[in-house]
């Protein structure tokens, strides 16, 4: 069967199993849909929406912006309470200031079951339901789950005598000597440049030492703990110390870890899981079918690693007109076999049958190394001030690596900086 009929076949069938709102003599002519412009929307723009259009005759008017514009338009309609949004997208860090914007989706998920029990709602991941909650209310369904996990070039670790994939912090940087042959080659990548994608690559290391950022209930600061001031120390080391990261890795983001990866300038490194699909792939990449993933190694044993949750969901917003038929779409584009699709063009699923799916194993190798990361990971937070506090861990982070401050300098430095930032945002601290 060619991949074509086999999209039709999937699209027939699913759009034939969803269950309809009881009221059609009321539906819209569209669902509006506004979301950001990645292009893992691949297949829910490209084959769901016209699947739930030919079984509905409702169509999915996308708007697909940039993150900047997506976050102000979603919070210059919702705060106004319009009805214009039906299905929202939004991410882990928005979830302080939409969450009150949405319907109970834990209630919602109950309705898509009493309905369709074959759509499961506990295969999705535990901590991607976790990272959909804030204050207690769920407010969206997982659609899009990304996590932090070990890339490694296994045949590099066998010629350097290494014969299983590091479980500790002291087994990695050892790997990462064994494996660093500069200039063409570098035990250990990361993302080094002072945006967004620092904290990706640093975060791991903080919560595999049992560190954490801050307690937003309480106003205590963690970050300049003993715990946090390890977790620095070693990734920092790398760069420093052990000087097994390429030198132009503390300008890059994230299409430079990727490239990094691509054209064989580092032995391993940690980033997002479907990273993983880019940087293995034949087509497109100098060491692909190399690659071989983990979860990220605890400070002394295995079990104490723990990474970043992040991602996006699809939510109803209370203000819409069209709850019942918002839902329905949200169903179908969450369904199994959709989101088995999804991640062959490019998605991270929630869905743990999906992730663990014998055939997506053996298409794609990581998906089941980030269910377990998912599982156990923090996801990202989302109470409303760290968009701002995390712009000066961005900065210290940088200034470590670059051998401006010491860890403990800089994390003192952030912890002096985030006082003030909680003062400001009104966070009483114990």
């Amino acid at each position: 069967m060619t991949d074509l009929n086999r999209r039709r076949l999937l699209a027939a069938s699913a759009a034939a199993a969803l269950p309809l709102p009881a009221l059609a003599a009321s539906k819209p002519e569209k669902l509006v849909y506004v979301g950001d412009n990645g292009p893992w929307h691949w297949v829910m723009v490209e084959e769901v929406a016209p699947a739930f259009e030919k079984a509905t005759g409702i169509k999915i008017d996308f708007t697909l912006l940039p993150v900047d514009p997506w976050t102000a338009r979603l919070k210059a309609e919702l705060s106004s309470g319009s009805g214009g949004i039906d299905i929202v997208q939004w991410s882990v860090g928005m979830a302080g200031w939409i969450s009150p914007h949405m319907m109970d989706h834990e209630a919602l998920a109950g309705e898509i079951m009493a309905k369709d029990p074959a759509w499961d709602w506990a295969d999705f991941l535990g901590g991607s339901k976790r990272a959909a909650t804030y204050d207690g209310k769920m407010a969206g369904i997982p659609y899009r789950i990304t996590t932090g996990i070990m890339h490694y070039q296994h045949a590099l670790l066998e010629q350097a005598g290494i014969a299983k994939l590091p479980e500790t912090f002291d087994e990695l940087e050892k790997a990462t000597i064994a494996t660093n042959k500069p200039p063409e080659r570098y035990g250990f990548g990361i993302s080094g440049r002072q945006g967004s994608a620092i904290l990706s690559s640093f975060m791991p290391w903080l919560y595999s030492c049992g560190g954490d950022l801050l307690d937003f209930k309480t106003g205590e600061i963690l970050i300049n703990n003993a715990k946090g001031v390890a977790a620095l120390e070693f990734w920092a080391g790398l760069v420093l110390k052990d000087k097994v990261t390429p030198p132009e890795a503390t300008t890059w983001e994230y299409d430079e870890i990727v490239a990094g990866g691509q054209s064989d300038r580092y032995a391993m490194c940690q980033t997002f899981a479907p990273y993983g699909t880019l940087i293995n792939d034949p087509k497109i990449s100098k060491t692909g079918g190399k690659w071989v993933w983990s979860t990220v190694p605890g400070q002394t044993a295995k079990e104490q690693g723990r990474t970043w949750v992040d991602g996006h969901f699809l939510a109803v917003p209370k203000y819409t007109q069209n709850r019942d038929w918002a839902l329905a779409f949200i169903q179908l584009a969450t369904s199994k076999d959709w989101m088995r699709r999804s991640m062959v063009r490019g998605n991270a699923p929630p869905r743990g049958s999906v992730l663990r799916d014998p055939e997506m194993v053996s298409l794609i190798g990581w998906p089941p190394t980030a269910a377990a990361a998912i599982e156990t990971g923090f996801p990202t937070p989302a109470q409303p001030v760290w968009s701002t506090l995390q712009l000066t861990l961005r900065t210290a982070l940088s200034a470590a690596i670059l051998g401006q401050k010491t860890p403990k300098q800089a994390l003192d430095d952030v912890a002096v900086d985030w006082q003030r930032g909680l003062r400001r945002a009104g966070i009483k601290q114990g």
